[in-house]
């Protein structure tokens, strides 16, 4: 298990436990934080004595990471789902340049942000940005750590890999390229024939089009989208069945505590189907489609009998 994803298993959200990653990096490899500060920011610091504080909290708001030296403050702010909030950059902008004009203010995001406030950054870079310069890092200076510290190599190691499986690094478009993104559309058409046959069967009332997002793809089932059938990209060998708010705001959400949690901003509950537990990609097309009927009708049904029980209606 990777030492990072553990804490996406937390209750952390997304953005916490990107930040608390990315901090425990920062706070354990010194050299690895001089080391950034010189390419992102293009300044040379040697940084021995530093406190590393995540969310840190002043009158307007509250930073993702704080990187506390002298005589330099470094201040990260990361979004990898939500907006920007009305103001907030130049809010923070203007608050740690009262503390001191060498102060630095770095926006991190996942995609692309257009907002003009961004002009009140020092420096924005995406995540995948962030992976090659660490990924730099590791390559380049892999025998001194080895030597001094073998602890950091591991570190480095499990972060680097942890950002390959969100689908966060700038990694080369392999051969499994063509033949994957038809597979992939392969699987939505399968849902959606699926879907069409519970309808007509009466197990569902309707469904929507097939929707790719950022993050993920599937396809919504039932009035006011009450339930989710897809995959994430950061998890593509698992198929959710998300119960979402507005299915569960009719009961109490203790109803739903037992069940797994999608990898989504909202933390959906859901019933999952493991693509690898299963071998299903060693079935033939029929067992697949057959296994993915299987799978939403026993969700269905679960969900059901779920509901029953624990408020007996």
């Amino acid at each position: 298990m990777n030492v990072f994803k553990t804490l996406k298993r937390g209750n952390l959200r997304e953005e916490e436990y990107f930040s608390a990653s990315l901090g425990i990096l920062l706070k354990d490899i010194p050299e690895l934080t001089s080391f950034l500060i010189e390419k992102i920011l293009g300044i040379k610091i040697e940084i021995e004595d530093y406190e590393i504080v995540l969310e840190d909290t002043f009158p307007y708001g509250r930073i993702d990471i704080a990187i506390k030296s002298l005589p330099l403050e470094v201040y990260i702010e990361n979004k990898i789902s939500a907006d920007l909030g009305e103001t907030q950059l130049e809010r923070y902008y203007d608050y740690i340049h009262q503390i001191s004009n060498k102060s630095k203010l770095i926006l991190l995001s996942r995609d692309l942000i257009e907002d003009e406030s961004i002009k009140y950054t020092d420096k924005y870079i995406f995540w995948s940005e962030l992976f090659t310069l660490i990924e730099s890092f590791y390559k380049n200076h892999h025998d001194y750590i080895e030597t001094e510290e073998r602890g950091k190599v591991y570190l480095l190691s499990q972060f680097l890999d942890f950002l390959r499986e969100e689908n966060m690094s700038n990694e080369k478009v392999s051969w499994e390229y063509e033949g994957g993104l038809k597979s992939f559309l392969n699987l939505l058409n399968m849902i959606q024939s699926v879907l069409s046959e519970l309808k007509r069967e009466k197990h569902l009332e309707s469904f929507t089009r097939k929707g790719i997002g950022q993050d993920y793809a599937g396809l919504y089932i039932n009035t006011n989208n009450k339930f989710w059938v897809g995959i994430y990209y950061t998890e593509p060998e698992k198929l959710y069945f998300e119960i979402r708010e507005d299915f569960r705001k009719k009961y109490e959400e203790e109803v739903f505590k037992e069940l797994d949690k999608s990898p989504g901003r909202e933390g959906n509950p859901s019933y999952i189907y493991d693509f690898q537990k299963e071998y299903f990609l060693a079935f033939s097309k029929e067992e697949q489609k057959k296994a993915i009927y299987d799978f939403i009708r026993s969700s269905l049904s679960a969900l059901e009998n779920l509901i029953k029980e624990k408020t007996g209606k």
